[in-house]
């Protein structure tokens, strides 16, 4: 990879990584009240979501992709309506996470305090929630079998995608609580791109103030507003590029500009989702004018990078989600000037 090439995509993908164990683990608690009567895999995914923001919990849980194994240890509860956590990964250099609703925080070992706003980041299981509305086009659940994951019998669910164009999902729900046990993110073939797992899980009547408590402070930012009524991609006439080719079944969600942290300029960034699997489009000019192409993924997350020229000017163009390389791939190349025709 050229030195500076995929600098702002190498940016945005590490902490993405950063936050993929953050978000999975975020999604995970368990059901205090009696269950509800359970018929069909939908079924257990409204369990599952539901379960999602109710217990007071702590566990260790290990998180595996191409990048390594990580072991965390989780504390997790709910104040007020809004989720208090606290992580702790438990190898490699200290790294504290620590979230309060929709804001996150990671310190690390050398003091330094990274704040992040997670406004419009779901984790999986609110994801699946969806599933009997937008998510039924893209993907089909089927039951797996059964099995036992940190001492509890387990349910596996299987989030089958219905064309190539997305990864599928394996779910282990503990079938007492609903609570989600295991998740597996699978890619083609059927490899396991991603792996996350309780080894360990106990849910306390309450949860120490003193075990959530950060070990540096944090100051927290203020929310930003939510976007609303997000425009059609046809309808973004102010940019001076368009997509020749967007997978079916994934809509815009967002857009907005970033500042690039390697020029002047004012970076394009376009969300796409279909539910579940998600990916943003980042257009800007390179002043270097080094051609060539330039990618990167750690587990699920790709990030694919290639130019174009308009004129005498050269564009940046790259993706970065949970799709894979291929796809990714198809989406950069039909990235091109507004109203230049491309052949198919």
């Amino acid at each position: 990879m050229s030195k500076g090439k995929l600098y702002v995509a190498t940016q945005v993908l590490k902490q993405i990584v950063q936050k993929t164990v953050l978000i999975a683990s975020l999604s995970c608690s368990a059901l205090a009240v009696a269950a509800p009567a359970v018929v069909t895999p939908a079924d257990w995914l409204v369990r599952m979501v539901k379960a999602s923001s109710s217990t007071t919990f702590e566990g260790v849980m290990v998180y595996e992709n191409s990048g390594g194994l990580s072991a965390v240890r989780v504390f997790h509860t709910v104040r007020d309506g809004l989720v208090s956590e606290r992580m702790i990964y438990q190898n490699g250099p200290y790294q504290e996470i620590i979230r309060q609703g929709d804001q996150v925080a990671i310190i690390r070992g050398d003091g330094d305090v990274n704040r992040y706003r997670t406004d419009g980041v779901v984790g999986l299981v609110d994801r699946l929630g969806g599933y009997r509305d937008d998510l039924r086009k893209s993907y089909i659940l089927m039951y797996g079998g059964n099995d036992r994951v940190a001492g509890r019998d387990a349910l596996r669910i299987d989030v089958k995608p219905r064309d190539s164009h997305r990864y599928g999902y394996s779910l282990w729900l503990d079938q007492a609580s609903g609570l989600l046990l295991r998740s597996e993110l699978i890619g083609e073939g059927g490899a396991v791109l991603e792996r996350l797992q309780y080894v360990d899980i106990a849910l306390p009547s309450a949860m120490p103030d003193k075990l959530l408590e950060p070990s540096r402070p944090v100051v927290w930012q203020a929310r930003p507003k939510r976007q609303t009524n997000v425009p059609k991609l046809a309808e973004l006439t102010h940019l001076s590029w368009e997509s020749g080719w967007i997978p079916s079944g994934f809509e815009l969600v967002g857009v907005s500009q970033i500042n690039s942290p390697v020029s002047d300029q004012k970076v394009d960034s376009l969300l796409f989702s279909d539910g579940l699997a998600s990916f943003s489009l980042f257009v800007e000019e390179d002043q270097s004018k080094i051609l060539g192409p330039a990618s990167e993924q750690i587990g699920a997350t790709t990030a694919v990078s290639r130019l174009f020229r308009q004129d005498d000017a050269y564009y940046n163009v790259t993706v970065i989600g949970e799709i894979s390389s291929g796809v990714a791939e198809r989406i950069v190349v039909s990235v091109r000037p507004r109203g230049e025709t491309q052949e198919q």
